[in-house]
């Protein structure tokens, strides 16, 4: 019998290569590099940048299907900033916080967005909607 692991599963632990590719929502994308870096952009539609957002992954924990990172603020650039309020402000560079990747979506919580997995297109638009990625 021959056995293999597949790319980004990372057997039964999660590894920062469990977290790596594009990932998409409405207005916005999440791309994480094999590098641990990722870069995320979210705008308002036809060019209209709310924030486009520079971080580092790290400390990875959990399972391929439930998994815990670490994500640091490297970099923030601002467009639109409506979408921010003295309760929830934009993120600032060296802030670290928790993005989780759970049954093929991330949440990320400097922007507190959601992301789904490219393997996602084969959903229907209320799972989509469901999963947080829809308007």
């Amino acid at each position: 019998m021959t056995t293999f692991a597949l790319a980004g599963c990372g057997g039964d632990k999660a590894t920062l290569a469990t977290f790596t590719g594009t990932w998409q929502g409405h207005g916005r994308t999440l791309n994480i590099t094999r590098t641990d870096n990722a870069e995320e952009w979210i705008s308002l539609g036809l060019g209209h940048v709310v924030i486009a957002l520079r971080f580092h992954l790290s400390r990875p924990r959990g399972t391929p299907h439930d998994a815990l990172a670490t994500a640091t603020v490297t970099a923030v650039r601002l467009g639109n900033t409506s979408a921010f309020t003295a309760a929830h402000p934009p993120p600032r560079v060296g802030e670290s916080r928790r993005i989780r990747l759970q049954d093929g979506v991330i949440t990320e919580s400097l922007t507190v967005a959601h992301y789904c997995s490219p393997t996602a297109r084969h959903w229907t638009s209320a799972q989509w909607l469901d999963a947080g990625c829809g308007a």
